[in-house]
C-alpha cells in the first residue's frame, strides 16, 4: 500500500489542543481491476489496520468508494477514499500511525503471496492527502453505509464552526435517529498541499444507514422538530454564503472496529 503523508511540515507550525482528534483524508485513483483492489484493502490491509487498532496505534480506519449514478466511472477523478483517526495530533504523526509498515508481520506467507499477485493487477494513478482537526462530532445507534462529505470555504471560519457546535450539533443529536443517520460531524483542514488559494477550509460529514435515507435528507422534506427555530437563529448565509463547494456521496467498503 502506498505512504499516507502523515509528517506534513505544516503540521509543526500548527497549534492543535492535543484533546481534539484528527484525522488524515488519502483519496486515490485507481486504475485496472478494481475488485483486486478492493480486495487487497478490504481482505489483507483491513487485517494488517486492525491489529493496528488492537494495539493502540490507530484509533480507526476506513475505506470507502466513490458512489456515481449508475456507476458511471469520470476518467481523472478520484474513486476511493481512506480515512484515519487519530485521538490526538501527536498519535496522528507517530510512527506507530504507520501500520502498512507491518504487512510482512501481520500477514501469513500465503497471504502476502496472494496480495502479491493482486498488487500487480491495478496501478496508483494519483492521490491527494490531508489532514483535519474534529471540531464537533454527534452519534446515533447503528451502522452507517453512505457517507456524504461536505466541502466549503467560510468567509468566516470561526462562526461558521461556532455555529455548527452551538446550533446544529444540539439539532442533529435530537433528530438522528429520525432520519436514520448514524454520524455527524465538522471539521477544520489543517494541510494545504499547493499553494492555490482557492481550497476549502472545512468539511462537515453525514453517514446514514442506507443510501436512501441519505438521498432523503438531500431533498429535505417535512421540518423535523425544532428546525424552525433553527434556520431563525442561523447565520449560515453570512459565514458562507456560497454554501458547499463539493459534496460527493461514498460507500463505506471496509472499517476497523473499535479497539477492545
Amino acid at each position: 500500500m502506498k505512504k499516507i503523508i502523515l509528517l506534513i511540515a505544516v503540521l509543526c507550525t500548527v497549534q492543535v489542543a492535543n484533546a481534539q482528534r484528527v484525522f488524515a483524508l488519502h483519496a486515490v485513483r485507481i486504475e485496472g481491476n478494481l475488485e483486486a483492489f478492493e480486495k487487497v484493502e478490504t481482505e489483507l490491509h483491513a487485517k494488517v489496520a486492525q491489529d493496528a487498532v488492537n494495539k493502540g496505534d490507530v484509533l480507526y480506519w476506513s475505506l470507502s468508494k466513490v458512489q456515481k449514478p449508475n456507476q458511471i466511472d469520470v476518467p481523472g477523478e478520484y474513486n476511493y477514499v481512506f480515512a484515519q483517526w487519530a485521538n490526538n495530533i501527536d498519535e496522528l504523526l507517530s510512527t506507530k500511525s504507520a501500520w502498512w509498515a507491518n504487512v510482512d508481520k501481520v500477514l501469513s506467507p500465503a497471504e502476502s503471496e496472494q496480495r502479491k499477485t493482486l498488487l500487480a493487477s491495478y496501478k496508483w494513478v494519483k492521490d491527494t492527502r490531508n489532514v483535519f482537526v474534529v471540531e464537533g462530532e454527534a452519534y446515533s445507534p447503528g451502522n452507517a453505509t453512505y457517507v456524504q462529505f461536505n466541502f466549503g470555504r467560510p468567509a468566516n471560519i470561526s462562526g461558521f464552526i461556532a455555529e455548527n457546535k452551538a446550533l446544529w450539533k444540539p439539532f442533529f443529536e435530537k433528530n438522528m435517529s429520525k432520519m436514520n443517520m448514524n454520524i455527524w460531524g465538522v471539521a477544520r483542514r489543517l494541510t494545504f498541499p499547493t499553494m492555490e488559494t482557492s481550497h476549502n477550509t472545512i468539511m462537515s460529514w453525514d453517514a446514514f444507514a442506507s443510501l436512501e435515507d441519505l438521498m432523503k435528507y438531500r431533498i429535505g422534506g417535512a421540518p423535523l422538530p425544532g428546525y424552525a427555530e433553527v434556520v431563525q437563529k442561523t447565520k449560515m448565509a453570512t459565514y458562507m454564503p456560497d454554501g458547499f463547494t463539493y459534496a460527493p456521496i461514498f460507500k463505506i467498503l471496509k472499517t476497523t472496529t473499535p479497539k477492545k
